[in-house]
């Protein structure tokens, strides 16, 4: 029996019958579909590219536009895409990469979801019903089969660690601080708008808990360290992002409309697409006949429902759109608002087997108990299949060498992060392996990994455009002296200008910024620190142990 009562084969049952729901559409040999699929399966394809030329951590990937660069990996996390890029290197065709990327996503916040309901409630029956809520919620399975929104699926699976370090700290004197250090850091590394919904839930969770900090103040201090860390940890990401967005021109047009996107209110339950469905209210039920309910319970879902709230015209989105129009979509709430409901929901229904006055009997092996759990799971059973059924995305088989066609590289959404000044993406890809000098002479290129040279430049010659997309921490040498020519991003159509010096050749590469090389540095100081505590940390409870149990014999 697990802790909590639960029987090993009802809990494994459970457990498969709820993956394999939610993975069914995998089970093919095509591709799934989404909105934005094709961007990730060329982030994917972009960071195999790096990895295979020892080049694994590109800020600005070679793969974009032909050649000429897109700063995706600067601008967006790319954390778990590891994963699938790491398939693709070890020869795992496109297709079956992304999907076994997909269900490795699916295990993953499943277990997590588990192992952190299970130390909010210390019962493994509290823990299934939340993990089997929050895998199946109607917005999840949207996300993957019908958005393709790899940035918030792969975010969501660090949520419940959020939910489970705001309960530690609120209700446990933040003894694991372990568990909000990660799931910041993960969701920070996944997709920065979930990131900014965590931290404003906790910003909450800290205000909420003002007593507690006064009568604990080393609390605070606790949380302020974890926070440190986390920019710590993170350092390579959120620096550069930063310095880029200080110094460059983007095209971010963000001119999506927040307060047209928005839900009205009733339609937060509705069962379609970018909507919480009414499965998830529905077991929320319970909570309202419990007796004493759990606080934390009550939290996480009045915290889910004033979010979802959130995510409809209700807030004054048409207000703040110029603060909050980075987030495009009110919806992206629910990413969080599931979580939240799934773990409130785990509660009530752990709580309403335990008055279900079977005498004594653990909380999960009762008759009543496993009738909740089925029933829970039937519910969000039926509503997955009818959300899988209503995915209007089609199968298509991409061929591994889908992305030689050049065309393909330039499936950047909305190319957010575009310069401006790179206008006419037809341009870009037309002239991705052509440099033009300031007489309108086309120069010789030779791309090598992430660089080019330039050569047979005219004599006389002022500058030459060559075609690398324009970002701040590219370096120009002669590759005859070595010497260092100044360049920048004047280039035709936001290229990158030469300026030749007299040199016959030039040679390009992406060097990056100082900002960029100091957050590297401190991430990996950071990892190194911690890892150090850790060890020194096992070291002392090791030789502690050996002594305690001396003493007491």
């Amino acid at each position: 029996m697990f802790n909590g009562g639960i029987n090993k084969k009802l809990f494994a049952a459970v457990t498969l019958t709820v993956l394999f729901a939610a993975c069914m559409p995998l089970f093919t040999t095509n591709c799934i579909g989404g909105h934005d699929i094709a961007y990730h399966l060329l982030r994917i394809e972009a960071l195999k590219t790096g990895i295979m030329s020892g080049k694994p951590f590109l800020r600005i990937n070679m793969l974009f536009f032909g050649g000429m660069g897109y700063a995706s990996s600067l601008f967006y996390p790319d954390l778990l895409l590891y994963i699938p890029a790491l398939l693709r290197v070890f020869g795992v065709g496109i297709n079956l990469s992304y999907h076994l990327f997909i269900a490795i996503c699916i295990i993953l916040g499943f277990a997590s979801c588990f192992y952190c309901a299970r130390h909010v409630s210390k019962s493994d029956y509290a823990a299934l019903i939340t993990a089997v809520i929050f895998t199946l919620y109607q917005y999840h399975i949207y996300d993957i089969y019908e958005r393709g929104a790899a940035g918030e699926f792969t975010a969501v699976i660090f949520v419940p660690l959020v939910i489970a370090g705001i309960y530690d700290f609120m209700y446990e004197g933040f003894r694991h601080p372990g568990f909000l250090f990660a799931g910041m850091a993960g969701v920070l590394l996944c997709h920065t708008i979930t990131a900014v919904i965590c931290a404003v839930l906790c910003l909450a969770a800290v205000i909420a808990d003002i007593r507690g900090i006064r009568n604990e103040p080393q609390k605070l201090l606790k949380l302020l360290l974890t926070a440190l860390l986390v920019l710590g940890i993170t350092a390579f990401y959120w620096m550069g992002v930063l310095e880029m967005l200080s110094t460059g021109d983007f095209g971010n047009d963000f001119s999506f409309d927040a307060a047209y996107e928005a839900a009205k209110l009733w339609e937060v339950p509705y069962n379609e697409y970018n909507r919480m469905g009414a499965a998830i209210f529905i077991l929320l039920l319970p909570g309202l006949v419990i007796k004493e309910k759990e606080r934390f319970a009550n939290l996480c879902a009045v915290s889910g429902m004033v979010i979802s709230v959130c995510a409809t015209g209700i807030f004054p989105w048409e207000r703040l759109k110029g603060v909050l129009g980075f987030f495009q979509f009110p919806w992206r709430f629910f990413v969080v608002t599931g979580p939240l409901l799934a773990f409130a929901e785990g509660l009530y229904l752990s709580k309403a087997a335990e008055e279900d006055g079977e005498g004594g009997v653990p909380v999960g092996s009762g008759y009543r108990s496993r009738m909740l759990l089925i029933g829970v799971t039937a519910v969000m059973l039926v509503s997955a299949v009818g959300n899988l059924q209503n995915v209007s995305q089609e199968y298509y088989s991409y061929s591994d060498d889908y992305f030689n066609y050049l065309p393909f590289t330039a499936e950047v959404i909305g190319g957010e992060w575009l310069p401006k000044a790179a206008s006419d993406r037809e341009a870009l890809i037309g002239r991705s392996d052509k440099a033009f000098t300031d007489k309108g002479v086309e120069a010789a290129v030779r791309r090598f990994k992430n660089e080019l040279t330039a050569e047979d430049i005219p004599e006389g010659t002022q500058y030459v455009d060559v075609p690398f997309v324009y970002y701040k921490g590219y370096a120009a040498v002669d590759p005859e002296t070595n010497s260092a020519l100044a360049l920048s991003g004047e280039g035709e159509n936001g290229t990158v200008r030469i300026h030749t010096d007299g040199s016959r050749a030039v040679r390009v590469y992406y060097k990056g910024t100082a900002l960029q090389h100091i957050g590297s540095a401190l991430s990996l100081g950071t990892l190194i620190g911690i890892l150090i505590y850790l060890l020194i940390k096992k070291k002392r409870k090791s030789i502690e142990k050996p002594s305690g149990e001396g003493g007491a014999a």
